[in-house]
């Protein structure tokens, strides 16, 4: 697929420099090679993006998904400062009041809207990418539906005023719940599995979920928005050794920590901060929940 079209190719050699620059973040060449793979890969995507999907055809469809699943693997990576600062949880977007500091998600969040416009295509698409991105004979994202029947804490549907309704995937509680259910239906469905390390990528469904007002509540810094991603990025933290996002979800999720330590919601005076005790002890425990396996 490489040979015969340069969004991949641009895609794969930009990933490439990236894991090279991650090893090496000393070597400059290896940051301007990542630079440019990364910039051509964009200008390729942008036009792929621009011709009708029934132009696409099957090949160009997984050529353009599976492009997005890559680059969306740069563009969650740390980038390099020169004051070697990056690691810290001050540095990050939590602590950030720069009008692009989601720009990270902006990438990931793309990803719905873009299976949507080449529906057509995306059952092909998945099989396509699944012994790619999880391996020969492993559960892909496809699979998710066999964890669906995994209940969400009672907590969560209180701090959040969920409504129950045991009829929707055997959850507890209606995907159709306001803003906040669909993603914390995924989150309960998250915390209850802990697949190997080639299984990393089965976490993005959540990021499915985070788009308007959901999206538009974690720029302003929402409490419970942040905490939802907090939460995400403590269950992202089980998976060791993962190049490309260990140190952003290891620093993230301290940050938001941090954030919401600083707010003392428990403390506050009211119902609903009655349940922010438990859910920070929730948040805190996301990183050592007990593996099962898929």
């Amino acid at each position: 697929l490489s040979q015969s079209n340069s969004l991949v190719r641009n895609t794969l050699l930009a990933i490439t420099a990236c894991h090279l620059r991650h090893m090496s973040p000393g070597l400059l060449q290896h940051r301007i090679a990542e630079h440019r793979y990364q910039s051509l890969a964009i200008q390729d995507f942008q036009t792929a993006l621009e011709t009708p999907s029934k132009s696409l055809g099957q090949q160009g469809a997984n050529a353009l998904l599976l492009s997005a699943l890559l680059l969306n693997m740069v563009a969650f990576t740390l980038p390099h400062q020169e004051r070697g600062d990056e690691d810290h949880p001050k540095s990050s977007w939590v602590f950030s009041s720069k009008e692009g500091r989601l720009g990270w998600l902006a990438l990931q969040a793309g990803l719905r809207p873009l299976s949507i416009s080449l529906s057509a295509y995306t059952d092909k698409a998945v099989a396509f990418l699944d012994p790619i991105m999880f391996g020969q004979g492993r559960a892909g994202w496809r699979e998710i539906h066999r964890y669906r029947r995994l209940d969400v804490p009672e907590t969560w549907i209180r701090a959040f005023k969920l409504n129950r309704d045991r009829s929707v995937y055997g959850s507890n509680v209606t995907k159709q719940n306001g803003i906040f259910g669909p993603a914390l239906i995924v989150l309960a469905v998250l915390r209850g599995i802990h697949p190997p390390q080639s299984m990393i990528l089965f976490n993005w469904v959540l990021l499915l979920k985070i788009h308007g007002e959901l999206r538009t509540l974690l720029y302003n810094k929402d409490a419970r928005a942040m905490w939802l991603v907090g939460y995400w990025l403590g269950l992202m933290c089980r998976y060791k050794g993962i190049w490309w996002c260990e140190r952003r979800v290891r620093r993230d999720y301290e940050a938001v920590r941090m954030w919401l330590q600083g707010l003392q919601l428990g403390e506050r005076a009211g119902i609903e901060e009655l349940y922010w005790e438990d859910l920070m002890q929730h948040l805190d425990n996301a990183p050592f929940l007990s593996q099962t396996k898929t």
